[in-house]
């Protein structure tokens, strides 16, 4: 039914035709043999299958009608080179950063952030948002305070 070499085995082949299949038959492209893909290819279902509930993100459908009611999104809180850079030295001095001052969220600055987050009661979240520039005392561009 895949047209592909029947190995018995979940290769990378047999996924890319199963998600072709769930495509053309308005399932979610999963590229897993779960219930509802069984049921559209007519595939016979064991008593054990036949216990498991279809789920609703099985079909294209359901994941439409949910994108549909997101809301949109506003716009996304930067913080600049410099606020970035001040809150390096200040977590370096706390002894929660060891990197240098380079003014780029990398993995290091993002534990670093986590760490003070953590320390200082604001929700840990690893990036430089709103809460954790007023709790470092770092002041706010004019843009982020219209946000």
């Amino acid at each position: 039914m895949l047209k592909v070499t029947e190995s018995g085995k979940m290769d990378a082949e047999t996924k890319a035709a199963v998600k072709t299949f769930q495509g053309e038959n308005g399932l979610r492209k999963s590229g897993s043999l779960n219930r509802a893909t069984l049921e559209k290819m007519n595939i016979t279902l064991t008593d054990a299958q036949k216990e498991i509930p279809v789920s609703p993100n099985s079909f294209v459908t359901a994941k439409t009608e949910k994108s549909s009611e997101k809301k949109p999104r506003g716009a996304v809180f930067r913080a600049s080179k410099e606020q970035i850079m001040q809150a390096q030295k200040m977590m370096k001095e706390k002894g929660m950063y060891g990197g240098e001052e380079t003014g780029k969220l990398d993995d290091a600055t993002r534990e670093g952030l986590k760490k003070f987050q953590e320390a200082n009661g604001v929700k840990s979240t690893g990036t430089l948002n709103r809460a954790t520039l007023e709790k470092m005392g770092i002041a706010l561009t004019d843009k982020q305070k219209e946000m």
